[in-house]
């Protein structure tokens, strides 16, 4: 079975690309919980952190620690939430590793929360892409990399 991730990194579907080298990818989430939320997925496609090799894993995280950077120095965020779902038994929806790199901009809480909430019924209800949307996650991607 491919995942969703495999058919993005195969560029069979569209993806706001922030970083892409020979282990991985980050590409902008299709529905943020905060605006920059990122994906960091390796190219390889595995469930779990423990079927990655031990240099794969320690880049994944390298590259979601400066994805955060560029994502306070970019967008102007002052912490992220780093959330991995190692399993279908921790809720991963794709069975494809991926670190969440979600930006919290500051007395966000409840809003965070209230997405988060909104973000877990996408995944049974997907959204529709739209040209607006796109263009939302390319000009998001576009700070980040460039903070990069």
């Amino acid at each position: 079975m491919t995942t969703i991730f495999e058919r993005i990194i195969a560029g069979e579907l569209s993806a706001s690309f922030v970083h892409q080298d020979a282990r991985c990818v980050a590409f902008m989430d299709i529905n943020p919980v905060t605006r920059g939320h990122v994906l960091v997925v390796p190219r390889r496609a595995v469930a779990t952190l423990d079927q990655l090799d031990a240099l794969t894993r320690a880049h994944l995280w390298e590259t979601a620690n400066r994805i955060g950077r560029a994502q306070r120095q970019g967008l102007g965020s002052r912490a992220q939430h780093l959330l991995v779902n190692d399993g279908k038994a921790a809720s991963q929806t794709v069975p494809h590793v991926h670190i969440h790199v979600i930006p919290r901009y500051g007395s966000d809480t409840l809003h965070t929360l209230a997405r988060l909430a909104w973000h877990i019924t996408t995944i049974t209800i997907p959204r529709r892409e739209t040209p607006e949307r796109r263009g939302k996650l390319e000009a998001a991607a576009a700070e980040i990399r460039s903070a990069l």
